[in-house]
């Protein structure tokens, strides 16, 4: 049995052969990624949270800076020029916003035990919880964050990924046709600058917090990615990162330095929806930071 480290992350990914272990991890590793984490983890959630929201403010205001203080947007914080819908307010269930840092998962999960993340993408207006159901995987594709019927939906994961982000490829959908909807401000990464500008996005768990840089935006080209590729094993993997940097076509954005992705990576999938053409715009992050130090996984041969 041999561990691995990732190219760019060091967290260790065992690679099991004809012996596999259990791996005891607070939240990961554990066999069940759909319970809650280790307790003592909601102050990493917040000593974290503080620290990333300090940094986007501070880079907002640098670029704010940079241009001089022209235009409407400058001087604003990223979710007042984001355009989050509710004049810089979140879009929680209680208008709540992880850009202070703070996500009071209590509170939403008495209102919707389903909520068991929250999203955050500085600059686009994309700062919501993230759901699961266990009736159907396409559940919340025509239910609000609230679980009741909405046609704008909310952000959610199929129950193939485990909700502790513990999946070589995580994917979580919302709906991007329009503006206003939750991912509307994906397609924001189509700007080369502003690809370039932004780098990171956020996942806040009860117990960890967890970043991610993007190193790719583009059109995919439409079909389920989570059943595209068997990600439990290590072909399966590599195929999709082969995928991603086969092609070269017009308008797709790829980070310089992250070539060297290996399926001992943990990846974030956003994606919109499929449009007429059969294509959707996806943006893809790999895992950089984890406040609590659990992500970890098995990956067969």
């Amino acid at each position: 049995m041999r561990k691995r480290k990732a190219g760019k992350f060091p967290i260790a990914c065992i690679l099991a052969g004809t012996v596999i272990v259990a791996l005891i991890a607070a939240g990961c590793g554990s066999g069940d990624g759909n319970k809650e984490g280790s307790a003592g983890g909601e102050g990493i959630t917040e000593t974290v949270g503080e620290e990333a929201a300090q940094a986007v403010e501070k880079e907002t205001e640098e670029e704010a800076a940079q241009a001089g203080g022209k235009g409407p947007e400058a001087g604003k914080t990223s979710e007042q020029a984001g355009g989050t819908g509710q004049s810089g307010q979140g879009i929680g269930l209680a208008g709540e916003s992880a850009a202070d840092g703070h996500v009071d998962f209590e509170s939403l999960q008495e209102e919707n035990p389903d909520i068991f993340a929250w999203l955050y993408v500085p600059g686009t207006g994309i700062d919501a919880p993230v759901l699961q159901s266990p009736i159907s995987d396409d559940y919340y594709k025509s239910h609000g964050q609230d679980g009741k019927d909405g046609e704008e939906g909310a952000l959610y994961t199929e129950m193939p990924n485990m909700m502790n982000m513990c999946d070589f490829n995580t994917i979580i959908h919302g709906k991007d046709d329009k503006d206003g909807d939750l991912f509307a401000g994906l397609h924001k990464f189509e700007d080369p600058d502003f690809f370039e500008r932004n780098e990171e996005f956020y996942i806040y768990l009860p117990d960890n917090v967890l970043t991610y840089e993007v190193f790719a935006a583009y059109y995919d080209d439409g079909s389920d990615i989570l059943r595209r590729f068997d990600f439990t094993t290590y072909a399966g993997c590599e195929a999709h990162l082969e995928q991603i940097y086969g092609t070269r076509e017009m308008g797709k954005q790829l980070r310089e330095g992250w070539d060297d992705l290996t399926p001992y990576h943990f990846l974030v999938t956003l994606d919109g929806n499929i449009r007429e053409d059969g294509k959707q715009y996806v943006v893809i992050g790999a895992l950089t930071g984890d406040a609590a130090g659990v992500i970890d996984r098995v990956i067969l041969d």
